[in-house]
């Protein structure tokens, strides 16, 4: 009787054990939906808050969805109290949004502008492709308030207020809308970021 006995206890346990789901990897749990058993490969995770946007990443260390998210979430509300939002534009297009995570800088093919208007050359750490579209640089600091993003933020926002552009000169005289409201906006936001260490 006693080995019958034994022989149903660790049926029992292995049952247990074997029906149970594996537990959540920590890299997972910090990065929402992130999956770490892809290792490298691209992921697209949904940004929580927002309608439709996502970010397309390799691995799940950086950025955080979470952290991505509150960025947006911080951006917008200070966008909204500097700039206004009045026919909610900006908040239509952060709601449709794709980030692209890159470990690798592009080099510029087009014409590129430094924040002056001047043509540049060389890598980029972040480009505003489409209005819905923003491709970012990590780099090596793995801190958002190192990244692109934000610059590539207001790119877009000014992208969907305008409707034809998100002022790729900058401050620069051949399109219109940056100023340099919009760079010390920058500045604000990526400073507030960097004391917060996301």
């Amino acid at each position: 009787m006693e080995w019958k006995s034994l022989v149903v206890t660790v049926l029992a346990v292995f049952l247990t054990v074997f029906m149970m789901s594996p537990p959540e990897p920590p890299d997972a749990r910090a990065s929402g939906q992130c999956n770490p058993n892809k290792k490298n490969a691209p992921q697209m995770i949904k940004i929580d808050g927002f309608e439709s946007t996502w970010q397309m990443q390799r691995g799940c260390v950086f950025p955080s969805s979470r952290n991505v998210s509150y960025v947006l979430k911080m951006f917008y509300k200070k966008w909204k109290e500097r700039f206004g939002d009045k026919d909610g534009l900006v908040l239509k297009n952060m709601n449709n949004l794709m980030i692209e995570w890159d470990s690798r800088e592009k080099i510029i093919t087009g014409t590129g502008f430094d924040i002056n208007g001047k043509p540049l050359t060389g890598k980029a750490r972040g480009l505003t492709l489409l209005p819905g579209y923003i491709w970012v640089w990590e780099n090596r600091y793995q801190r958002i308030a190192a990244t692109a993003l934000v610059h590539e933020l207001v790119h877009a926002a000014l992208w969907a207020k305008n409707k034809s552009h998100g002022d790729p000169d900058h401050e620069g005289p051949d399109f219109a809308g940056w100023t340099p409201e919009h760079t010390k906006f920058i500045k604000e936001i990526n400073d507030l970021l960097a004391r917060l260490d996301i």
